[in-house]
């Protein structure tokens, strides 16, 4: 994902968020991207329009979403999700832009 939008990556880094964050030490799981001190994670789902679904809307990709969300939640992770579309327009900026705003 990193390479696909150069510009929201750096802007991501510039605003302290680190890709393939792994957040549970017992777990495979990893966020996206992640700001470890503030506990925002982002996770970009793709493959929306994919015909035969994405990973992320096949059912055994969206239960094991849905357990890495519940936990990160219970580990007091604030998770946003946008999507490829949501960064092309800028409205995951200015969704990322707020939650950095709101969560500190």
């Amino acid at each position: 994902m990193t390479d696909r939008y150069p510009i929201f990556t750096a802007w991501m880094r510039q605003e302290g968020f680190t890709p393939e964050h792994k957040f549970l030490k017992d777990r495979k799981f990893r966020f996206d991207w992640a700001n470890v001190d503030r506990r925002i994670a982002v996770e970009c789902d793709g493959g929306l329009w994919q015909k035969g679904g994405g990973r992320h809307n096949r059912p055994t990709g969206f239960l094991r979403d849905a357990e890495k969300m519940n936990l990160a939640v219970l580990a007091g992770w604030a998770v946003l999700r946008i999507t490829p579309d949501m960064i092309q327009k800028g409205t995951a900026h200015q969704l990322v832009e707020r939650a950095l705003i709101h969560m500190r």
